[in-house]
Formats: structure tokens, sequence, C-alpha cells
């Protein structure tokens, strides 16, 4: 992600603050001494930091600018400079003043950049989860403001957080959200890091050829050379997992005759894959001083991913020639890994101390192994559900504000219904009614459930027999009219007999013991167009037993409905099913990245409406999100 160097930040702020004037015939020179302004323009001019947070710091204490938009700016300063001095507890202190002052003087601006602030805080200090949340915040700010090219950019920075978690799924989708969000600014820098992040996806997930289109796409998109060559390096990496050495090592040879124009961490990083692929060729191949160049470099610019990379490169390296020395390396790696917060560097780091030391020196490292690795198998699974979880509660604070007050009002309500009920009904009456309701209730329970499992024996019968007679009866007329009848209508009764058989599948049994998610999931997979790619997530995590027959029947003909109707007018790339418990209900979150359509529109349809009579037949909840040209999003909620 850009960050914004110093000299640009500072010219930056002088402009917006000539913007923010009350006077337009006001200048610098101006100013009056003693102001928020002349602190501010005081701090900026400051070569060291520490004059530079002096300034900052004199601003807003003599300064009367308590509802003044110089303010947040000095806070900002202070923020800035805190950071050039690596205090980052002060630094985040501000950054939550600034965030307070500028929401009492409803400064959305300010708001969301204080939230970036801080994001870029955690970032420094390796808290990934922190920094997620807090470029989620200041995202939402900027959509606020309709500031696409911000909210992008925070998007960018999102799915750099989640690829740190190892969410590769969630940052590719916000990755594929930032495209969208700067499509119209022709930033390509921008644009080829968001394709980069998508091939990171795929290449984590195992999705090689998907890596290399993507990467293909940063590569077309790049305005530097220092990121072209970042790509090419990126995909000569997928080259050699594959085990296509000799082409990765070709690439690599490429990227060297240009070695000279990039940073050190990216000429070491180059070095030491290109020593690498090459010993990988030919293990006899003395590669050890390129190794022990990158590694000096690393060593001097203090580059922590870097160095666990050298330190693993040449452990592997020394193995089968000296064993003593690769423990060396090892150790060092490990050690390195801690300093950098990287559990699963530290995991591997232990695999191959584990391996190469004696028995009773391995077995102190073999218990931390152990529990460092479920801690990881945990993390990733909490990471998975991070954005949602982030997403859903700051979108349901207002709505549980509104939920709380509406159910106090219907308990008064029910209070007072129940002790009028009290003054008149005696107790043996009282029993009556609750047995009666009771009893009501439980009949009517058992007729639903009744006329969902008939409803679903009549459609599964209707299938057979569309299927048995129908399409077989067309089947067999077909037979009999190829040889005579005009290719036209071939085609034509053709169609109608793929028309029986897809009603046929559509309305076929469903099975509700163990084998329904295997049967949830092919049925899902089966409707997917060849073009489009459909991601699965959550469906593991759900106890299916907790469902009755009757409401994984429905489940399943909704989501075969919203597939159906998927397949026949979003032109979506793209589809997501994620599954989740939640307070007793099972959610259902879909979302494409189609054409959509209007509210209006998808009311009137007849797949929409069957869709919701089912769900409400189960006491279920559905809700649709969708606008023309972006995409279709629908929340199905179950009660377990």
């Amino acid at each position: 992600m850009r960050a914004p160097k110093p000299i640009i930040l500072l010219l930056w702020i002088c402009l917006s603050l000539i913007g923010c004037n009350q006077n337009p015939k006001d200048t610098v020179n101006e100013i009056k001494p003693g102001s928020g302004e002349y602190y501010f323009q005081k701090g900026i001019k400051a070569k060291e930091a520490s004059k530079m947070l002096n300034s900052f710091q004199e601003g807003l204490a003599k300064g009367k600018n308590d509802n003044d938009t110089i303010a947040l700016w000095l806070h900002d300063g202070i923020i800035h400079t805190y950071n050039r001095l690596k205090e980052y507890d002060s630094a985040m202190a501000f950054s939550n003043k600034m965030i307070k002052h500028a929401s009492s003087l409803e400064k959305t601006r300010f708001v969301a950049l204080g939230y970036y602030r801080k994001a870029t805080i955690y970032r420094k200090l390796h808290n990934s989860k922190e920094a997620f949340r807090n470029f989620y915040l200041s995202r939402q700010n900027y959509l606020k403001l309709g500031d696409s090219i911000n909210a992008g950019e925070r998007s960018m920075e999102m799915a750099n957080a989640q690829a740190k978690m190892t969410d590769y799924s969630g940052s590719q989708e916000n990755a594929t959200l930032a495209l969208r969000l700067l499509s119209k600014t022709q930033d390509s820098a921008f644009i080829s890091k968001a394709y980069n992040l998508i091939a990171i996806s795929y290449r984590n997930r195992d999705f090689p050829k998907d890596a290399i289109r993507e990467y293909k796409n940063a590569l077309r998109f790049s305005e530097s050379l220092k990121d072209s060559l970042s790509y090419l390096n990126n995909m000569a990496l997928v080259w050699r997992e594959q085990g296509n050495y000799e082409k990765a090592l070709q690439t690599f040879e490429d990227i060297l005759r240009k070695v000279e124009v990039v940073d050190a961490n990216s000429k070491a990083r180059f070095i030491d894959n290109y020593a690498f692929t090459k010993w990988k060729i030919d293990p006899e191949k003395d590669v050890l001083s390129e190794f022990e160049q990158a590694l000096k470099i690393r060593l001097k610019i203090n580059e922590l991913d870097g160095l666990t990379s050298s330190y693993d490169h040449l452990s592997e390296y020394y193995k089968n020639r000296n064993s003593a020395k690769s423990l060396e390396y090892s150790i060092k790696w490990l050690e390195t890994a801690r300093r950098n917060s990287s559990a699963n560097s530290e995991v591997n780091a232990l695999k191959r101390i584990i391996k190469l030391s004696p028995m009773e020196r391995a077995k102190s490292y073999t218990s931390r192994f152990i529990e460092l690795n479920d801690s990881i198998q945990n993390a990733q699974l909490k990471a998975k559900n991070t954005f949602a979880k982030i997403k859903f509660d700051e979108e349901q604070k207002q709505k549980e504000i509104d939920d709380l007050e509406a159910a106090s009002a219907i308990q008064a309500i029910e209070k007072e219904q129940l002790q009028s009920q009290m003054i008149i009904l005696s107790l043996g009456g009282l029993l009556v009614l609750v047995s009666g309701g009771f009893g009501f209730y439980y009949l009517r329970q058992k007729h639903k459930k009744e006329k969902i499992r008939e409803a679903h024996q009549t459609e599964s019968r209707i299938s057979k027999k569309i299927h048995d007679e129908l399409a077989n009866d067309v089947y067999n007329v077909m037979s009999g009219l190829q040889n005579i009848a005009p290719g036209a209508m071939m085609d034509k009764l053709e169609h109608i007999y793929n028309r029986t058989r897809n009603i046929s599948r559509e309305n076929s049994s469903i099975p509700t013991g163990t084998n329904y998610l295997p049967h949830l999931v092919s049925t899902l997979s089966a409707t997917v167009p060849d073009n489009t790619r459909l991601i699965l997530q959550g469906e593991n995590t759900i106890n299916w037993n907790h469902l009755s027959p009757e409401k994984k029947i429905i489940l399943s003909r909704v989501l075969q409905e919203t597939m159906i109707n998927m397949k026949k007018h979003s032109k979506a790339s793209l589809v997501a099913v994620i599954f989740s418990e939640e307070k007793n209900y099972l959610n259902i979150n879909y979302s494409d990245n189609g054409t959509g359509t209007s509210m209006q529109s998808l009311k009137t349809g007849n797949g929409i409406l069957n869709m919701e009579n089912r769900i409400l037949s189960i006491k279920g909840k559905l809700n649709f999100e969708t606008e023309q040209g972006k995409g279709l999003k629908i929340l199905i909620q179950i009660p377990l």
C-alpha cells in the first residue's frame, strides 16, 4: 500500500488548510501569532521531529480552536510526528483523541483519517486484526462521504491485513472490491496491486493457473519497474512451486539483469530466490556466496520477512552438508520469526529444528510446536470470520437500538395485557387457556411439517413422472423422427427434452440424513455455469443435526432457486455462499458480482415469491440487497 512521503504529506496539509480558511484573501504571512494556525505553520517548517512536535502541542494548548478544523490538523501533525519518533503509544492516544474530537464536530473526513492513522500504527506493531478493524472503520466513513478513491485504498489495506492473517478468501473479496471502487480513477498503480493481492490469494489456496493469470493482469497495469519485477518474482515462485525450475530460473535471471534499479530489500529477495532455485535444480551447485550476499543486505536493513527466508534457505542448503550449521541457521530462523510475530514461519522453523536436533533436545521444541500449531489453526478459523463479524457488528449497532426500543414497547403492552387477564380469569381458566394454546401450537406445527413433507413428496413424484414418462416419450419421438425431421425441428425437440430433464433434476428427492451436506454442495456446484467461480465457506462448521428434515428440504430448494436465478439472469463471474451459526439461527449469506437489478423488479418475480413463502413457512427470514450493476446479496436466516 502506498504511504505518503513526509514532504508530500505536509504539502497536502498546507494546501488543505489554505482551502479551509474563511477569508480567501488570508495568507500564511497574515496568520496571527499565538493562533493554532501560527503553531501549525511553525511545526511543518521545523526540520527536527522534536521541534515539530513541540509546535503542534503548543498550538493545541494555546491556540483557540476548540471548534476549529485547525485543531484536527494539529492532532494529525502530532500523530505523524510521534510515528516518526516510533512512539506508537502516544500516536495511538492522539489518534483516539482526534476521532473523538472530529466526531463531536461531525467532521467525517477527519474521523476517517483518525481511524486510518490507528490502522497504520497497528500495522507497524504487526497487529493485523486491529489494523484490519480500523481500516474497515476508515473505509466506512469514506464511503459515507462518497470518496471512492480513499475507500478503495482502505479496501486494499484490508486485503493486505487479511492476507497476513491467512484469510485469503476475505483478502480476495476486498481486493476485488478495491478494483471496483478504483475503476474510475485510472490509477494503474493501485489496480496492479489489487490484481497482485488476488493472485497471492489464489497462490496460497493452491490455484496456480489462476494466480499466474492475475499476476499477468498486475503486470499489465504496472507503472513502475520495481513493481513489475516484484510481480515477475512472484510468478517465478509459482512456477518453482509447480516444479518448473527452468522457467522459474530463466525469469529470475531476467530480473537480476535489472536488479540495480530496485531498493535493497527487493534486491536481496531476488538474489536469494535466484540462488535457491539454481540450487534446487542442482544440489551440488555452490550458491553459498549468493545466499550470504542476500543475508548481508537483509541484516543491514533489518528486514525481518526477508531474514526468515534467508535463514530458511541456508538451513536447507546445509541440511545434507553440515547438520550443525543447518541447525544453527534454523534456530536463527526461529528467533527472527518470533521477533516478526510470524507464527507460520515459527512453526516451519520448529519443524526443521526438531528434525535436526538430538532426541533429548528436540523434546523441548516439540511441545512448543504442538501448542503453536493448534493456535495457528484456531487463529486461521477466527480470521475467516473477522471481516464478517466486524461488518455485522457495525451495521447492527443502530438496528439493535431500534429493536430494544420496540421490544420495550412490546413488553409494556404484554405486561398490561397479562395484568388484565389475571384479574378477569381464574387460575383454572388460565391453565385451560395455556393447555389449549399449547395443543393448538403443537397441532399447527405438526400440520405445517406434514404440509412441507407432502409438498416435497409431490415435487419428487412429479419429478419422477416427468423423467420416466414425459422425458422418455419425447426422447422416443426424437429417435423416431431423427432421419426424417428437419434439423430445426429436432433442435426444438431436444430443447424440450432438456427442459423436462432440468425440471426433473430441480425437483428430485433430497436426502435429509448424513448425505445431506454432500448432496447440497453437489447441487450448488452443478448449477454454476463454467465461467462462474463458486466460493463455499463455513458449511463444514454447521451442526446439520440441529436442523429438522423439513428445514433441510426448504433450505435446499431456496438455495437451488437462488442459483438457478443467478445462472439465468445475473451474468456473475463470482458467487459466494457463506454459512454460519449465531444466536440460535443458521445464517446463509449469498452474494454475487452480477448485473443486479432494482428491488421493484426483484419482488415481481415468481421465483422470489416462492423463496419467501418457503422460508416463512419455517419461521425463517429472508432479506435482499441489490442495485442495478452492483450484484445481489441475500441473507437467509433459519431458526435452529
